[in-house]
This record gives C-alpha cells, sequence and structure tokens, in this order.
C-alpha cells in the first residue's frame, strides 16, 4: 500500500512542451514542464519561466525530454482546448512564413479574454436568477411574485421586483442565483426579405456556385451591387448548414454591413472588430466556437474565428490596406483566408471596385477567377470633373467651382460629402518669426495642430503636447498656417453654408464606441454635408448624395513609394463612387495640381484597366511587386551609426538577393530607425534567407532590435 501513491504519481504526471509569453525570436521554441494535471493541446498554463511567472500555450504532451529536474506547471488555466487542431496548424504556419514568433500568432487569434499573456482580461460575470422547486411554505405574497416572474431573470431585477422577500425566497429554496458568462447581444433582429437582382448579378451568382475554381475576383464598378451578390451567396451556404465569414476592412463600414446582413438574416450573426470591449468579443468568439451562429461580419481579426465548418469567405473591399497587419505577426488577412479555404473546401470570394494590382494579375494569369459587374444598379455613373487648381480661384483652398456646385446641391434638398485625406487643424505649424516647425521629438516628422483639444498630436506614433501657442526655440507667438486638415476644412464649410447641418468623420471623431454608426445614421437622416478622410471614400451608400469634393488630390501621388499611384487611384475612384448610387444623377469634383496625370485620366473615365496596364508596366520596369516578392528589415537602435552597422553587415550576408538600403527613415520612441528592402523572385528563397539573416543577426549579439515586415504592401517611411 506504500507505493501506491508513487505508483499513482506517475500515472498522472506527464511532459508537455509549453510556448511561453514572449515576443523575442530567440526563444521561438518549446520549453518542457512536468504537469501533474490533465491538460490538452491548445490550453493555457501558467508556468515558471526565468525569475517570474508566465502564461503559455500547450503545444505538445506526454513528450520525452533527457532534461533534468524539469519545473512544474503551477496551473492549467484552460480545461478544454481554445485552439482547434486547424489554428494550432495555422498558427505554425504563420509562424514560418511571416518569421514571426509562434506565441504572437497565437495571441493574435485569440480574444483578449482568452490571450495566453500575464495580462489577459478577466471574464466578466453575471448574476441569474432561477427558479427551483421547493416545499417550504410560502406566504400569500411570496406566492404571487414567484407567479408573476419570468424565470430566468437578472439577480438584480428580481431584488428589485421582490424587494422584500428576495432573501426569504432564495432561503426557502424558491429561487437559486447562478452566476453565468455575461453575454452581450449586439446585434437586433429585423429581417426584410425584399431584393431584386440585376442580369448581371445573376450570372455573377451563377459563375461564382457552379464554378470549380475556388477563388474569385469578383470586380464590380461602385454602385453595382456586390453586397447583395454577397448576401445570395451567404443564403446558399447558410441553407446548405455551413457558416460564412464576410470580412470588411475597418470599422467604419462595419455598421452599414452588419445593417444589410441582420436585415436580411435576423439577428443570428456575430461581429467582431477592435472598438468591441474585451467581453463582447469573448461573447462573439464564443458564439462561432459553439456554432451558435453561423454567420459572422467582421474586420481583420475575424478571419481567425473557430469555425467548423465554413462554406464561404467573402471580403469586401479585398485592395484596401487595412487587411494588413502593422506589428507582429504582420500578416495579410488575404494569405490567411486562402490557408482557412484549403481546410474548410470553401469559396473565396474578392471583391472591389478598384482590386489591388496582385489581385487582378492574379485573376489575368487564371489563378482566380474573375467575375465582372461592370454597369450600376441604376445604369448610371457619375460624372468626374478635374478642377485644375493652377488656373482655379481659390477660397481657403476651396475652388470656386467646388463651392457654387455645393450651394446648387445644397439648394435642391441633396447631400455632399468631401474628402480630404488629412485629419486635424493645420498639418504643418511653423513660427513666423524663425521658421521653426513643430516636429514630433520621437519621431521627427511635422506635429499636426488640433483645435479642439489646443495639442499638437504626431500622426506617426500618437503623442500629444498641449500648444502653448509658442515657439519653443524663440518664444514667438506668430505661426504660419499651412495646408489645411479635417478640422479647419469643417470650421470654413461652416461659415460659407452657414444654414447647412454638417458632419465630420474622422479618426478624431469617431475615438467613441459606436460613434461610427451614430455618425452614419446622423446623416443619412439630417446632415447636409459629410466631411472626412479616407473613411468617407468607400462603402457608403446614401441615395441623396450627388455631390461629391475631393480636396488636395495630389496627397496620394506625392509618397515617396512604389505603390503611391495605386493608392491614389483606388481613393479617388472608390470616393468618386458615393455619387449619384440612387435615380439622381452624381457629379464629382475634383481638386488638382496635375489634371495631366495618368491616374487622373484613368479616373476621369473609370477606366480601371487602363490604369492596371499602365502602372504594371511601371512595376516591371521597377522590379516591384507583384513581379517580386519584398521584405523590409528595419533595425532599431538609440544610436543611429549603430543602426547602420548592424544594416550593413546583414546587406553583405544577404548578397545573393537584391538589397535596396540601408536608408535611415522616420526615427519613434524606441529609436533611430534604418531600412533595407529586400527584393526576391520566389516566396521560397525569400522566406529561406530571410530567417538565415534572422539566426546570423542573433549571433551578431547586438542590442540593435531587427523588424521584420515579409510581404509589405508598401514601405514604411
Amino acid at each position: 500500500m506504500a507505493v501506491m501513491p508513487f505508483f499513482y504519481d506517475i500515472i498522472r504526471t506527464m511532459k508537455i512542451n509549453v510556448y511561453v509569453e514572449t515576443q523575442a525570436m530567440e526563444l521561438n521554441k518549446p520549453f518542457t514542464y512536468l504537469c501533474n494535471e490533465q491538460v490538452y493541446v491548445g490550453c493555457r498554463v501558467k508556468v515558471p519561466f526565468g525569475y517570474k511567472d508566465c502564461i503559455g500555450i500547450v503545444t505538445e504532451i506526454n513528450v520525452t525530454s533527457s532534461v533534468q529536474n524539469l519545473k512544474e506547471v503551477k496551473e492549467v488555466i484552460d480545461r478544454t482546448p481554445l485552439l482547434n487542431e486547424e489554428l494550432m496548424n495555422l498558427a505554425k504556419w504563420m509562424s514560418n512564413y511571416y518569421v514571426a514568433p509562434l506565441i504572437s500568432c497565437y495571441k493574435t487569434m485569440l480574444p483578449p479574454a482568452l490571450k495566453p499573456s500575464s495580462t489577459y482580461a478577466s471574464i466578466v460575470y453575471e448574476s441569474w436568477a432561477f427558479k427551483k422547486e421547493s416545499q417550504m411554505p410560502l406566504t400569500k405574497h411570496q406566492q404571487e411574485l414567484i407567479q408573476s416572474i419570468s424565470f430566468p431573470i437578472k439577480a438584480s431585477e428580481f431584488r428589485k421586483i421582490c424587494k422584500s422577500c428576495a432573501k426569504a425566497l432564495i432561503d426557502k429554496g424558491y429561487v437559486e442565483i447562478r452566476q453565468l458568462e455575461k453575454n452581450p447581444k449586439l446585434v437586433s433582429s429585423s429581417v426584410d426579405s425584399q431584393f431584386s437582382l440585376t442580369k448581371q448579378q445573376k450570372d455573377a451568382i451563377d459563375k461564382i456556385t457552379q464554378s470549380s475554381q475556388t477563388y474569385f475576383l469578383l470586380h464590380g464598378v461602385t454602385g453595382s451591387g456586390k453586397t447583395e451578390v454577397f448576401l445570395q451567396l451567404a443564403s446558399q451556404a447558410l441553407q446548405q448548414g455551413k457558416q460564412v465569414l464576410i470580412l470588411v476592412p475597418e470599422i467604419g463600414l462595419t455598421p452599414m454591413m452588419i445593417e444589410r446582413v441582420s436585415a436580411r438574416f435576423g439577428s443570428d450573426i456575430a461581429i467582431y472588430h477592435s472598438q468591441l470591449n474585451n467581453q463582447e468579443k469573448y461573447s462573439q468568439y464564443k458564439l462561432v466556437k459553439e456554432n451558435k451562429v453561423k454567420i459572422v461580419v467582421g474586420t481583420r481579426s475575424s478571419i481567425f474565428m473557430p469555425f467548423s465548418n465554413l462554406g464561404y469567405i467573402l471580403m469586401d473591399e479585398e485592395h484596401d490596406s487595412s487587411y494588413k497587419q502593422d506589428n507582429s505577426p504582420r500578416y495579410q488577412t488575404k494569405d490567411i483566408l486562402i490557408q482557412r479555404a484549403r481546410v474548410h473546401h470553401c469559396k473565396v470570394v474578392m471583391a472591389s471596385a478598384t482590386p489591388s494590382l496582385e489581385a487582378y494579375a492574379r485573376a489575368y494569369k487564371g489563378n482566380y477567377e474573375l467575375v465582372s459587374l461592370n454597369q450600376r444598379v441604376n445604369q448610371k455613373m457619375p460624372d468626374i470633373h478635374l478642377i485644375d487648381m493652377r488656373k482655379e480661384k481659390s477660397m481657403n483652398g476651396l475652388s470656386s467651382t467646388l463651392i457654387q456646385k455645393i450651394e446648387q446641391c445644397l439648394s435642391r434638398k441633396e447631400q455632399v460629402i468631401l474628402l480630404l485625406n488629412r485629419r486635424g487643424y493645420l498639418p504643418v505649424v511653423k513660427c513666423s518669426t524663425c521658421n521653426e516647425v513643430m516636429t514630433c521629438p520621437d519621431c521627427g516628422i511635422a506635429l499636426t495642430y488640433h483645435k479642439d483639444s489646443q495639442s499638437l498630436i504626431c500622426h506617426c506614433c500618437g503623442r500629444s503636447f498641449y500648444f502653448k501657442s509658442e515657439c519653443p526655440k524663440c518664444h514667438g507667438h506668430q505661426f504660419y498656417q499651412l495646408g489645411m486638415g479635417t478640422e479647419k476644412l469643417e470650421e470654413k464649410i461652416s461659415e460659407l453654408f452657414p444654414e447647412a447641418r454638417i458632419i465630420r468623420m474622422d479618426a478624431d471623431s469617431t475615438r467613441k464606441k459606436g460613434a461610427h454608426e451614430k455618425i452614419l445614421k446622423e446623416f443619412e437622416t439630417r446632415g447636409d454635408i459629410l466631411i472626412g478622410t479616407q473613411m468617407v471614400a468607400k462603402g457608403l451608400d446614401f441615395a441623396r448624395v450627388t455631390c461629391v469634393g475631393i480636396l488636395q488630390a495630389d496627397l496620394a501621388m506625392v509618397r515617396n513609394d512604389f505603390s503611391s499611384s495605386e493608392i491614389a487611384y483606388q481613393l479617388l475612384e472608390q470616393a468618386s463612387g458615393r455619387a449619384g448610387r440612387s435615380d439622381k444623377a452624381g457629379n464629382v469634383y475634383i481638386q488638382t495640381f496635375e489634371p495631366d496625370h495618368f491616374v487622373m485620366k484613368c479616373v476621369l473615365s473609370h477606366n480601371y484597366l487602363s490604369f492596371f496596364q499602365q502602372e504594371m508596366k511601371y512595376r516591371h520596369l521597377g522590379h516591384y511587386p507583384p513581379y517580386v516578392y519584398l521584405c523590409t528589415l528595419i533595425y532599431i537602435h538609440k544610436d543611429l551609426n549603430k543602426a547602420f552597422e548592424i544594416a550593413n553587415k546583414e546587406k553583405e550576408f544577404l548578397n545573393s538577393l537584391k538589397v535596396l538600403g540601408p536608408i535611415e527613415i522616420h526615427s519613434r520612441k524606441d529609436g533611430k530607425r534604418v531600412r533595407l528592402v529586400i527584393k526576391s523572385n520566389t516566396k521560397e528563397e525569400l522566406n529561406q534567407k530571410i530567417k538565415e539573416c534572422f539566426t546570423y543577426h542573433s549571433s551578431l549579439k547586438t542590442n540593435v532590435k531587427l523588424d521584420i515586415n515579409m510581404y509589405p504592401n508598401r514601405l514604411e517611411d
């Protein structure tokens, strides 16, 4: 009998491999621990690591290890796996493909309340009252109350109703208080099945459903009814008992898509985006994991929802840069959805009026099947007008032509959208005495003045400084007013049209939860003029918008980036598409200093194919994507010379590839930054060489930080 406890311990104790929370690639490997509890792959555990306790994810159980004196797991946090086999394998693929720590991939996949991190958010519980059977005697009043209440009910409501006898009903066993996870309801139910399809929409749906191809590019002009095609495909998947993921690039588009989806399918959907709080994200994640909903509408991170039977992945505005994650792991959503489609054997439809060059090139080659919607539902594209600002009279950055057209539009009780892709009041604050420009001490770029908060804000790192209206160099109090942001534009438009109801939509006005939805609803019901950044350029569908004005249209084209023309074309064409989407004719007025630029001419004629052909010639000559694959390596250190030294060493290490740089780019809070751009003809070669480069970087034992960005859409500056 004396040996039984020892034998029992041998049976229960097992060796497990754990990836511990750390962003260091040097520690991107499993660590073995002893575990005396039942645990599964995909569960979180708390383990001793170095001088502290850390949270990790179990990746293997019952492993063999020759290491003596293994440390023991301190706590098994989860009793069932958080990540299924598909997602565990996907994380490993991401870690290898993007050269990122595996634990960072796990963190990216899970909602905050479930992250493998020592700072993970706790799950919120609520108290609920449930009815029970009991033989204890009740007063007449107590009997009446019990019969009148519809159980289960929130405990707080139960105590309000039964103020004097709540405790007695609990003590006598008629009511039980239970703790349940808070489950916020995010979607209201209102079903509207009224819809009609154009011939092109019917043909597009038939082509997608009948094809043996997996990946489709739905190239539809603005207003051609791409969303209705999505809804029809989703309906077919639901009839087959399958799940559907509808991706939108940013939060601003989520309210309108949710409204369309819920109107068609009711409240049986989950939504997932960054403005949900931790409990809401956990609740939506759990709905999908437990198969309680069939449709998910979400932004980039919703691609990691724990689906079990996907029928369609529908990606709206596939060209949008928001689909690229900007911190480790720097994943591209399109890459992830392709991996998930392979596992679920589902079809993927990527839609855009201005497809990315990469997507259209794949369709051109036949890797994607091209499906076209080249006519608007109302059969009428908006008329584009280029306003040459070299010749036009202007007032505070507004041409006399645009002012006149806004006035005419308002007189007809129609709506106006004005796009200025710069938020704040003044983009540059410069002292008129000594010409000192107010710059960010971390990034070295001009601070933007925000009049509402009397602050100077860096739109690169986000730091904010109170503006004392005094030059820090000469202490002067006079400043040049250079340029204009949306805040100043709102002020000027208010002066010109004092009777108009003006609404502003940018990163500053949409900080609060639900702000996007509130602003869009306000503009739809009572607004006259909507002023905004690129948020107002895509996805918005308002019947009364007949006039769109685009200010400082040349800004996007002056960026020192291979993708500047593509970004400019997409922004201008998408913004133009907001006008004339109903039965009233639409007009778009683009203020430009370069009316002869090929981007402007392509927008003028709504000619995507012409833009594609010209831009691809430039990409081919310059040896840029989609003809090659890129990676950027950014070296960060307080000492610029040290960063350059390591960058030059690693450029020599990568001499079998085409390497551009090193060059200095804008600083950040953590130091000076130096960039290398690496080009390769194959992903396999690039991926292998970057992994070798990282191993070499580690061998240098340097304190220069290395930031790896595989397959960037654009170059950081």
